[in-house]
């Protein structure tokens, strides 16, 4: 894999108000099969590997190196993978994106350009009725992307035996690959975070976009995370060659 570099880099920083990732299992056999490029493979966490749906309420969105005039919020979401990048040195834990969402129309027009990747327009929301949150999301022509309900409650989960062990998964995974507006590349795309608080909710998913898309898959929702506070910064590293 070869890694072109961007000519200007552009960055997206923010303040993170709530993140819900809701985290299912897959046999990394079977995830093998999902994954567009060879040098990236299944991240394994005690014999399982992860697919993640997240969905993030930033606020303060700037867009480095533009003055931050205005003060921009969105809700965006993606499905996150874990995977392996074999393509460096020393393979590396990862991330494979399969699509970024956002419900800021300003993201959607300049994510071309900012980070080689087409970001459809959703509409979503989470709302709160006291300890109760509800997820939904949904495309622009109304089509379903996903909706779920998730309260406080005890992590019990077949991967990660504490929020300690997900919060190191997760921090783990710096860099991420997603298919690119240019044909047999992918967008590599890194994601820093700092001081960020996570806590473990139960809840259940109602609709997922890619239980329809991975029939074959078997997906099993195994935890769901809550994290709150911090920055979050987005740096555009350039384009990954699928060969």
């Amino acid at each position: 894999m070869k890694l072109k570099k961007p000519l200007i880099q552009c960055s997206i920083k923010s303040n993170l108000h709530e993140r819900y990732i809701f985290n299912f299992r897959i046999k990394p056999e079977i995830l093998a099969t999902k994954l567009p490029v060879s040098w990236l493979r299944p991240q394994i966490i005690n014999d399982w590997s992860v697919v993640s749906f997240c969905i993030l309420d930033i606020k303060k969105l700037t867009v480095v190196p533009i003055p931050n005039i205005f003060n921009y919020q969105t809700i965006s979401c993606a499905y996150r993978i874990g995977v392996v990048d074999t393509s460096l040195k020393a393979e590396t834990p990862s991330v494979y994106i399969t699509d970024r969402n956002a419900d800021l129309s300003l993201i959607t027009k300049l994510s071309p350009f900012l980070l080689a990747d087409a970001i459809p327009y959703v509409k979503a929301s989470i709302s709160h009725e006291k300890e109760l949150v509800r997820i939904q999301c949904n495309y622009a022509d109304g089509q379903g992307l996903f909706s779920a309900e998730a309260t406080p409650g005890e992590l019990k989960s077949q991967m990660f035996s504490s929020v300690e062990d997900f919060k190191i998964f997760i921090k783990n995974g710096v860099s991420s690959y997603t298919p690119s507006i240019y044909p047999n590349n992918m967008a590599r795309v890194d994601l820093h975070k700092s001081d960020t608080a996570y806590t473990a909710m139960v809840g259940e998913v109602e609709f997922s976009w890619l239980d329809g898309v991975w029939k074959d898959a078997g997906l099993q929702l195994d935890s769901i995370i809550r994290a709150t506070g911090g920055e979050y910064k987005w740096t555009y590293r350039g384009l990954a060659s699928y060969e």
